[in-house]
Parts: structure tokens; sequence; C-alpha cells
């Protein structure tokens, strides 16, 4: 991913680091966050106009992982 890519998709979502969401993590043990990369990019569903952001993640061939946490409010990482 280019840094190209990353200011495009701070124009559908907040941008936010694995590594500075350790309360995020330790609400929601059902994840396991340990075969992530802590440098990883978290984007919230709420914090997103997610459906912009998936198609852009899509078009541009961004691998992703979608994942719901405990109140069911999706949310991605990109490695």
């Amino acid at each position: 991913m280019t840094s190209n890519n990353i200011s495009n998709i701070e124009k559908h979502s907040e941008i936010n680091y694995l590594i500075d969401s350790e309360n995020f993590i330790s609400e929601n043990n059902h994840i396991d966050f340990s075969k992530f990369n802590k440098n990883s990019i978290i984007l919230f569903e709420y914090t997103s106009d997610f459906y912009k952001l998936i198609k852009y993640l899509n078009n541009n061939k961004i691998k992703y992982t979608k994942l719901s946490d405990d109140f069911d409010l999706e949310f991605i990482i990109i490695e």
C-alpha cells in the first residue's frame, strides 16, 4: 500500500493503528489480534463511509480483514 492509498483512505475513514488501540483490543477478547501486525491500520464502521471504503479497497486490490466487535459493529484491519 502506498502513501497515496492512505491519503485516499482518509477521504472515507478516520485512520487508526492497531498499536494505539489497546482498549479496543482488550474489550474484544473473542478476536485473535496477535495474527495482525501491531502497525496495521484499523478502520471502524462508525468513523467511516463503510460502503465507499470497501469499494475503494476492493478496486485497489488492498488486502483487508473485515471483523465485528462485541457490539456487532464492523471494522477493517489492513496489514
